[in-house]
């Protein structure tokens, strides 16, 4: 049966308090695992109101401390703006903690922004993103780290979980899904993609993988009666939330021509948004109950998933992204 986990957007869209946001983040949780989601996921972003989250693995403690079965996993920990020797150290502990509830989620992420702010060269993320997999892989999984910049150190706490926690990615390029796939792992499947795109994908890594990978989908869904009302309910929050998240927060005054370039980032994708909103719709599960239901059954097809990862909260209402979640829990699960 597939399994559904809610993504927590923990967006500051409307102008919330960001204390309520992450009380709010930690009532989902618990009712997610009220209603029989198998995870929760958060994500991890800088100095932008897109998600509040500049560490998720501080965030997942606290969602394990609030829960009592359900999983948690990050989608996901940044590898270019922190050490793999920390990110596997974390995971350790929060594998431990929880009992072996965790799922690690591994990403290069790519923001402008970022790159400058922590000093970090963009045009090197995707060379730390592959390293830091395999050294946070050998740090969870052997007893020693083994690089020729490291000492042979051993992480403690060692992991609960055998051989190491799930470890998914977020990466599609060859060199890093032949890392993945080499060390049994699996992906973590954008929703920014059509479907064809994700097949493509899972296909490629197919070609290096020598195990059956646990592939984990990410979806925005939106539930109504018809395909109409839910466009019509689900678009101006939808631009709302992507708007949070177009190029990060920063001085508009500040006199930095890298400021001023970002800037000029950020006026394209604004200039684009009805077209960047058409088109992550039309890649999603918005619709009626059938639409979602023959979403999930043709993406399940295509790629061989069986664990999900779903924004249900963009609206930015608890009461209706509650509704939301359980008729996907209630109406679209049960035909899956």
């Amino acid at each position: 049966m597939v399994g559904f986990g809610a993504f927590l957007s923990l967006t500051d869209a409307g102008g919330r308090a960001h204390r309520d946001v992450y009380a709010e983040a930690l009532i989902s949780a618990r009712e997610a695992e009220y209603l029989g989601c198998d995870a929760v996921w958060i994500n991890e972003h800088h100095f932008m109101g897109f998600s509040i989250c500049p560490d998720s693995t501080v965030m997942a403690a606290a969602l394990l401390a609030h829960t009592s079965k359900i999983r948690v996993g990050n989608a996901v920990s940044l590898i270019p703006l922190q050490s793999p020797i920390a990110i596997a150290e974390k995971a350790a502990m929060l594998d431990n903690l929880s009992g072996g509830r965790f799922d690690l989620g591994l990403g290069r992420g790519g923001y402008p922004l970022d790159a400058l702010a922590f000093n970090r060269p963009l045009d090197e993320f995707s060379a730390a993103m592959d390293e830091g997999i395999a050294l946070i892989h050998q740090a969870l999984s052997s007893d020693y780290v083994r690089a020729p910049h490291l000492p042979p150190v051993q992480i403690h706490p060692r992991p609960f979980t055998k051989p190491h926690p799930p470890i998914l990615v977020a990466g599609q390029h060859d060199s890093t899904m032949t890392i993945a796939a080499e060390r049994g792992l699996s992906l973590l499947l954008s929703w920014h993609q059509t479907q064809a795109e994700r097949e493509a994908v899972t296909k490629r890594f197919a070609a290096f993988a020598r195990h059956q990978p646990r592939h984990v989908g990410s979806a925005c869904v939106y539930i109504a009666d018809t395909r109409e009302q839910a466009i019509a309910e689900f678009t101006p929050h939808f631009k709302a939330w992507l708007r949070t998240g177009r190029s990060g927060v920063f001085d508009p005054a500040a006199d930095d021509a890298r400021l001023r370039e970002l800037s000029a980032f950020a006026d394209r994708k604004a200039a684009a948004e009805g077209a960047l909103v058409a088109r992550l719709m039309a890649n999603n599960p918005i619709g009626s109950v059938a639409d979602v239901t023959a979403w999930f059954r043709e993406d399940m097809a295509r790629t061989g998933t069986q664990r999900y990862a779903v924004f249900f909260d963009v609206m930015a209402d608890p009461a209706k992204a509650r509704v939301n979640l359980t008729r996907l829990l209630r109406e679209v699960a049960p035909a899956l």
